[in-house]
C-alpha cells in the first residue's frame, strides 16, 4: 500500500487544480481514471461515476465510487481535490506541484522557519501544494477503496463503503453541497445505510498529540450596506457620511466576543471583516453616499436568526450614536462659526434586512419588483461566470435593490453572502447520539497502543469544513433562504437531502504542517503507516458498531 500512496499522491500533486478555475477538473478526472483502474468498477460499472453540479461556472463535478459489501452499513469517505493558489511559492512556484528532491533543493535555498527547516532536513516529511490539504487524504482514501473494492470482488468484505471526490473546498464548497444527492440516490437505490463519514483532511497536532475533530464549526457571512446622506465637504453637517455608520458597526463587530460561541472549554473566534470600502465611482467632493462591507462570523449553536438579530441591533445603536457624535461636534462648531445657525442635526433612520425590505417592495409594486428582482439576480449570475467572488455580487444585488427602493434617509441595509456552512457535531446527530465519542474513544486507545501516537479530540473544527453538509439541525430555512439574495440556481443547499442521509462525521487524516502556505507539508510515517492501519481499524470498528 506504500508504493501505491507515494505514486497516487504524486500524480494527483502534479495536478494544478486551483479552486475556482477549470484547472479542478484535472484532478477530478485523476481520481476517476484510477477507480476506473480497479476491476470491481469495471464488474459494476453503476456504482462508480461523475455527478455534474448544476450551473457551475467551471465544469466540476463530483467523484464517487461505492463499494457494498455483506453488509449495507456504510462508511462515507470524503474529501476535496481542489487546492489554494501557489504566487506565495515565489522562487519555487514552477516547483509547486511536484514532489521530491527537486523542490526540497529549491526550499532548502529559501528563508524556511526554524520549524520548517528542522522538518526539511529531516527527511521525515513531503512537500509541495497540496501534499496535507488534502491530497494525502484523497489518496489514503483511494488506496483503503481500492483494498475493499479486491475483498468486495471476493464476497470477503463485510460492510460498504463511498467515496467522494469533491471539487471546490477551498471556495464554496459546490461539491459536497450535492454531495447528498449521490448519498440519497444510493441510499434509494442500493439501500446504503450511512453511519460514519471520515474526512481526512491534515491533521493538527497539540503537543505531541494528533487531533481528531468530532464537529465542524458553523460560518454566516452578513453582509452590510450604510448609506448615509450625501453632502458638499464644504456643507458637511448637513449630511452624514455612510462611512460614519460602516465604520460604527466594524467597531461593534470586529473582534466583539459578544458573538463567541463557547462549547465544553471551546470557543469560536471573534468576528473578522473581508471587506469594508466607499461606492464611489469616482473622485468627487462629496460624503460618501453608500459603503458595504462584509464579515465571518464563526457558530457553534448561535443560529442565523440570532446572528442578523444582533447585527440589526448594533446597526440601530450605530446610527442614532453616529447622529449623536455628528450633532455634538456640530453644537461646538456653531461656537467657532457665525454661519452655523441650525439649531441641531437629526435624521429619520431605518434598518432593513434583505427579507424585510423585499418584502415591502413586493407589496408596493408587486409584479414590477419581480421582474427587476429577476434582472439583477440574472445579472449577478453573469458577474460569477465572469470571475466575480458571491460576496461581491451579493453586493451589486442589494445595492440595486436599495436604489430600486429609492428611500431617502440614512440607512443599514443587512443580507447574506454565500458560502454558508452550518455547524456540525457528531454526537448530536438524530439516530446516532454519542457516536463521534464513541468513534474517538476507539481510535484513542488504539493509536496510542499500536503507534505510540497519542490522539486527542476537539468538538468542533474551527477551520471550516465540507463535514458542514453532513446534517443540519432545525432551523427556519425559509427566513435563511430569504436573506440570501443569489438564493436559487445560483447558490442553494439542499436542506432536505442533508437530513435524509445525515451521518455523524470527524475529520482525522494524517499530520500536516503549514496548509496553505509555502511550506505545505504532510508527515511521512503518518501518512504511510499510521493513518492507512487507523483509518482502516475506524471503518472496521464502524461496521461491528
Amino acid at each position: 500500500m506504500k508504493e501505491y500512496i507515494l505514486k497516487t499522491l504524486k500524480g494527483l500533486v502534479a495536478c494544478d487544480s486551483i479552486s475556482c478555475t477549470e484547472k479542478e477538473l484535472s484532478a477530478s478526472d485523476y481520481v476517476y481514471d484510477r477507480l476506473l483502474e480497479m476491476p470491481y468498477f469495471k464488474e459494476n460499472p453503476d456504482l462508480v461515476g461523475k455527478y455534474q453540479i448544476p450551473n457551475d461556472a467551471y465544469g466540476r463535478y463530483v467523484v464517487y465510487g461505492a463499494v457494498i459489501g455483506r453488509s449495507k452499513d456504510t462508511v462515507v469517505l470524503s474529501g476535496h481535490t481542489d487546492v489554494v493558489s501557489v504566487e506565495v511559492y515565489g522562487e519555487a512556484e514552477p516547483l509547486a506541484f511536484t514532489i521530491g528532491e527537486e523542490l526540497e533543493n529549491k526550499l532548502s535555498e529559501m528563508d524556511l522557519s526554524d520549524q520548517a527547516r528542522a522538518d526539511l532536513e529531516s527527511g521525515e516529511w513531503i512537500w509541495g501544494r497540496g501534499s496535507a490539504d488534502m491530497k494525502a487524504g484523497d489518496v489514503l482514501n483511494l488506496a483503503l477503496t481500492k483494498k475493499y473494492s479486491e475483498l468486495a470482488s471476493k464476497g470477503e468484505l463485510k460492510g460498504s463503503i463511498l467515496l467522494l471526490a469533491l471539487p471546490d473546498e477551498e471556495s464554496y464548497s459546490a461539491g459536497m453541497r450535492v454531495a447528498s444527492k449521490i448519498m440519497k440516490k444510493l441510499k434509494d437505490d442500493k439501500g446504503l445505510n450511512y453511519r460514519l463519514l471520515i474526512d481526512p483532511e491534515p491533521a493538527a497536532e497539540m503537543g505531541e498529540s494528533q487531533i481528531m475533530s468530532i464537529g465542524s464549526v458553523g460560518k454566516l457571512q452578513p453582509v452590510v450596506i450604510a448609506q448615509g446622506e450625501v453632502a458638499h465637504f464644504a456643507h458637511c453637517f448637513d449630511g452624514i457620511s455612510a462611512l460614519n455608520i460602516l465604520s460604527g458597526i466594524y467597531k461593534k463587530t470586529q473582534g466583539s466576543l459578544d458573538f463567541a460561541d463557547f462549547y465544553e472549554g471551546e470557543a469560536t473566534v471573534p468576528p473578522s471583516w473581508g471587506n469594508m470600502k466607499d461606492m464611489k465611482l469616482c473622485y468627487d467632493v462629496s460624503l460618501p453616499f453608500r459603503g458595504y462591507g462584509f464579515m465571518t462570523v464563526l457558530s457553534f449553536k448561535k443560529t442565523p436568526d440570532e446572528i442578523i438579530g444582533m447585527l440589526r441591533d448594533i446597526s440601530k445603536n450605530v446610527l442614532d450614536e453616529e447622529i449623536s457624535i455628528l450633532n455634538d461636534t456640530y453644537q461646538e462648531y456653531k461656537k467657532m462659526s457665525k454661519f452655523a445657525n441650525k439649531e441641531k442635526i437629526e435624521f429619520d433612520t431605518a434598518v432593513y434586512t434583505v427579507e424585510e425590505l423585499c418584502k415591502i417592495l413586493r407589496e408596493r409594486d408587486g409584479d414590477k419588483f419581480e421582474e427587476f428582482f429577476k434582472k439583477i439576480y440574472d445579472e449577478a449570475g453573469k458577474k460569477i461566470l465572469e470571475g466575480e467572488s458571491y460576496p461581491v455580487a451579493t453586493v451589486y444585488m442589494m445595492d440595486e435593490l436599495l436604489t430600486y427602493a429609492d428611500i431617502k434617509k440614512p440607512l443599514v441595509l443587512i443580507g447574506i453572502a454565500p458560502p454558508y456552512y452550518p455547524s456540525t457535531h457528531s454526537n448530536m446527530v438524530e439516530g446516532h447520539e454519542g457516536f463521534g465519542e464513541k468513534v474517538f474513544e476507539f481510535a484513542s486507545k488504539i493509536s496510542e497502543k499500536e503507534h505510540s501516537q497519542k490522539l486527542v479530540f476537539e468538538n468542533y473544527f474551527l477551520g471550516i469544513s465540507d463535514n458542514s453538509y453532513t446534517s443540519v439541525e432545525e432551523m427556519d430555512f425559509e427566513r435563511l433562504k430569504s436573506n440570501f439574495p443569489m438564493w436559487g440556481k445560483l447558490y442553494e443547499i439542499d436542506f432536505e437531502s442533508i437530513r435524509e442521509v445525515s451521518v455523524p462525521s470527524i475529520l482525522y487524516g494524517p499530520i500536516g504542517r503549514d496548509y496553505h502556505q509555502w511550506t505545505e507539508r504532510v508527515n511521512k510515517r503518518s501518512l504511510l503507516e499510521v493513518m492507512p492501519d487507523m483509518l482502516d481499524r475506524v471503518i472496521n470498528f464502524v461496521w461491528d458498531n
